[in-house]
């Protein structure tokens, strides 16, 4: 089976881009529409407010007062080659190493018979790199969204199971999806729970296209915009250049409270 990746692509219109923001805080990123590939948005000259919105205008869904930002933070900086930090409009972090795209403002996602799974604070890693086949394709991805309404271990358990929407191309079908038992820990000290999916026995349309690929998220207290943070990693397996399980542990490792 092909992913079928959609890439949600940020509109560079100021009015479409607050709406987007300040409808949909608790889903995280906004979801203008669906398109093939992953895409950073697009640059404009536009002001990138990272200040909170005023407590009396909290989102639906918050406590009152809970803080709620109407922008991703901007994209940070970094010389090249060096380690690349990943801001969140839910107060947490991450880092990914140096050779990866920094796309944290943009949102990615896929979108299947099944449903639709959408993250932003997105970063990839070999992007593009069957262009001839797959617009936008990546061999690792990363990315953020945010829960409210319930807890963190219900958030990370269902969270884990998208991987069904985003693996299976219909009920049935021979895609096998094995998940781990959830393992809890703490990120600066709070509580946080992983799952992890391995999945195999995907039909290759393509020769770029993976045969396996793992799923992991790591569901954790949020600071802004939803009192959860879901942190996500899919990667694809048996491909050249496929990144490797001590280094999506690696990166998993980084996940911080953004100060």
């Amino acid at each position: 089976m092909s992913l079928k990746m959609r890439l949600v692509r940020i509109v560079g219109l100021f009015g479409v881009l607050a709406f987007a923001g300040f409808m949909l805080p608790n889903l995280g990123p906004g979801d203008p529409g669906t398109y093939e590939g992953v895409a950073s948005p697009a640059t404009t000259s536009l002001p990138v407010p990272s200040q909170h919105l005023p407590s009396s205008t909290s989102a639906p869904g918050l406590p009152p007062g809970f803080p709620s930002m109407l922008f991703p933070p901007p994209e940070v900086e970094v010389a090249e080659g060096d380690p690349i930090p990943i801001n969140t409009k839910f107060g947490v972090s991450y880092t990914v190493p140096g050779d990866w795209r920094n796309s944290s403002r943009g949102v990615t996602g896929w979108n299947t018979d099944f449903g639709s799974v959408v993250y932003g604070g997105v970063a990839m890693y070999d992007y593009d790199y069957c262009p001839e086949h797959r617009d936008g394709a990546t061999k690792a991805l990363t990315g953020m969204t945010g829960r409210n309404g319930v807890d963190i271990p219900t958030a990370a358990f269902e969270a884990s199971r998208d991987a069904e929407i985003i693996f299976r191309s219909k009920p049935g079908d021979d895609v096998v999806i094995e998940y781990s038992e959830p393992v809890d820990f703490e990120i600066d000290g709070a509580p946080a729970v992983r799952y992890s999916a391995q999945i195999s026995n995907m039909t290759q349309k393509f020769d770029c296209d993976p045969v396996e690929a793992t799923f992991d998220v790591v569901a954790t207290e949020g600071f802004s915009n939803a009192t959860v943070a879901v942190f996500m990693v899919q990667t694809d397996r048996r491909v050249e250049g496929a990144l490797s399980e001590t280094e999506v542990e690696q990166i998993i490792s980084t996940l911080r409270r953004e100060q």
